[in-house]
């Protein structure tokens, strides 16, 4: 089974953010960060581009929290 979000997932490891990090920014824990990024709850708007604007700012937003099409075809 691939990631939920595969260009964040990709993103997040070859630039070496550590998770913690990135959850604590998007006022969130980490284990709620875990449920996000594997589609258990989806990422709200303002999480969303707050993660972007402070990791990604390369990316808009839709390309970065794209869903994969395998998650898509199981819908």
């Amino acid at each position: 089974m691939g990631a939920f979000y595969p260009v964040l997932s990709g993103e997040i490891a070859r630039r070496g953010i550590k998770k913690c990090v990135l959850a604590e920014a998007a006022g969130m824990s980490d284990r709620t960060l875990r449920y996000k990024m594997a589609g258990k709850i989806p990422f709200s708007l303002p999480e969303a581009l707050v993660i972007k604007n402070r990791f990604f700012p390369d990316y808009d937003v839709e390309s970065l929290f794209a869903v994969s099409d395998q998650t898509r075809q199981g819908a």
